[in-house]
């Protein structure tokens, strides 16, 4: 088959404009396609920086505080004292240790309550009865009743509550005097602790607050807003409390001294 020559070249010339045509048509493609995925793209890079990002904020709020502990302390003179008082005795018979103890207990308390102490300050705080065995006795040994010889031991305390710490002296003389041969010491303590924890509590604020400042300062900034605030508040003897009984019979006064009370706060700052 013959073919024209200019037919030919015609038709390669329209092939080709044919085959640019294409090229162009799929590069716009790709172009176009690309500049739809291009937001996702930069979105899902932006999702993984963000995290790191605010990490690093986290972190450097996190550096930009102090944290100090501060103290307040104060002394004040107890105004409630306790005493615990009572009665031990040993008796063969429980019956006759109960019936001595009860009677003893009796004129113990009438004495206490004769010298103001109200009878709703008046607690028993222990009584029992213990059966001591003599193991010093020959073995098999028995009582008329057919038990082991042995011992009752018989004891009944109260805890006397006083509203005026200067009675405290009279109070134990006044139980000696009755019958009580059993003491567990005076406890002196504040009727209304609140008042002094909380100007406790004012002292340690103010202790933590200058030893941030002078921190900040020395470190070229300053203080800000408080973040946290731990607290922890105790009581205790001052240096001149004295807790053991000490009244009458050659065993001198009983002296309150003064208590301690103490706060520490632990405090967070901003740090500006």
């Amino acid at each position: 088959m013959l073919v024209d020559a200019g037919s030919g070249a015609r038709y390669c010339r329209t092939m080709k404009t044919s085959c640019h045509h294409l090229r162009r048509v799929h590069v716009l493609a790709v172009v176009a396609g690309f500049a739809l995925l291009a937001p996702a793209l930069l979105s899902a890079g932006g999702g993984a920086e963000q995290p790191a990002e605010r990490a690093a904020e986290r972190a450097a709020d996190r550096a930009a505080t102090i944290t100090v502990i501060g103290r307040g302390e104060l002394f004040a003179e107890p105004d409630q004292a306790a005493i615990t008082v009572g009665v031990q005795l040993y008796h063969a018979s429980a019956q006759a240790a109960a019936a001595e103890l009860r009677e003893r207990m009796d004129a113990v308390i009438a004495a206490v309550l004769a010298l103001g102490v109200p009878e709703r300050h008046v607690q028993t705080m222990n009584y029992s009865i213990f059966f001591e065995r003599d193991y010093q006795a020959p073995p098999g040994a028995r009582d008329q009743d057919g038990r082991p010889t042995g011992t009752y031991r018989v004891e009944n305390m109260v805890r006397l509550v006083l509203s005026d710490v200067t009675r405290a002296a009279a109070v134990v003389e006044a139980a000696i005097d009755a019958g009580a041969n059993q003491m567990y010491g005076i406890e002196f303590s504040f009727s209304d602790p609140g008042p002094l924890e909380e100007q406790a509590r004012t002292l340690a604020m103010e202790d933590a607050y200058a030893r941030a400042l002078a921190l900040a300062v020395a470190g070229g900034r300053t203080v800000g807003a408080v973040l946290e605030i731990t607290e922890s508040v105790a009581a205790g003897p001052g240096p001149y409390d004295v807790r053991t009984m000490n009244a009458g019979y050659g065993g001198g006064p009983v002296q309150p001294g003064s208590a301690r009370y103490t706060a520490n706060v632990q405090v967070t700052y901003e740090l500006r």
